[in-house]
């Protein structure tokens, strides 16, 4: 939603998308490491599934898993 000067305008109803996750993903798998805090992921998880129900935990964290990606 936009205000009469263009500006976002963010509301209760606004989902992110899987673009976001994903990049969200991206960031802690680059920044955690073998020690992090299990708890940080799960508890990101619950909120994402709270924003988004078909938000898909597994897929999430296959992607901060993947060496891949460091």
């Amino acid at each position: 939603m936009l205000d009469t000067l263009g500006v976002f305008l963010y509301t209760d109803t606004i989902m992110m998308r899987k673009k976001h996750y994903t990049e969200i993903a991206k960031i802690l798998n680059k920044y955690s490491g073998k020690d992090s805090d299990h708890m940080l992921l799960l508890k990101l998880c619950q909120y994402f599934k709270e924003d988004n129900p078909k938000f898909n935990a597994d897929k999430f964290l296959d992607v901060v898993a993947d060496d891949k990606l460091k």
